[in-house]
């Protein structure tokens, strides 16, 4: 089932990360679900590093697909961490409890993972060959019938080690 489409010649904003990525769509088993780490079996994320000769396709009458879909359109925006982000660095003794930072929960590329129960798995300590790091995620979106769990978000990776830098990689969390 097709998911969603990231035009990013059109972002206002592209994390160093996907800097040589064009356009990025991403497909799920909806009978399957999200329970592969690794692109290519229950989920598929395509990176395009250009728009040249790109068509448009029309899907089959018999695939899957959400109840409606909708075109977003981009917004620039200030971001933060959530306070178990790995990448959340605090001066010692600092003290947090009266600092309220924003963190932008919704469908975005760049920015910092709004996490929901934790980071994620490659953030755990992992020692995976390919060097995962956050670049984007996709939120339930309610006026489209598409949620993951219960009003969850997943979490795209990317490669960043020599030879990897073409593999993606999921995380999922939900309430």
């Amino acid at each position: 089932m097709f998911v969603c489409q990231l035009n990013l010649t059109t972002a206002p904003f592209v994390p160093e990360l996907l800097q040589d990525i064009a356009l990025v769509t991403f497909f799920v088993d909806p009978e399957v679900g999200l329970r592969s780490e690794t692109n290519g079996s229950d989920w598929h994320l395509r990176a395009y590093k250009s728009l040249e000769g790109l068509l448009a396709l029309t899907p089959p009458e018999d695939a899957p697909r959400l109840e409606r879909s909708f075109e977003c359109q981009w917004e620039a925006c200030e971001d933060h961490p959530v306070y178990d982000d790995p990448d959340l660095v605090t001066p010692e003794g600092f003290d947090a409890t009266e600092v309220d930072l924003e963190n932008v929960a919704r469908t975005k590329i760049g920015g910092y993972p709004s996490n929901i129960q934790s980071e994620q798995w490659w953030a755990l300590g992992s020692d995976h060959p390919a060097g995962p790091a956050y670049c984007l995620q996709i939120n339930s979106e309610e006026k489209v019938g598409l949620y993951w769990g219960d009003a969850g978000t997943v979490y795209i990776a990317r490669g960043t080690t020599p030879g990897h830098e073409d593999e993606w990689f999921l995380d999922w969390q939900c309430y």
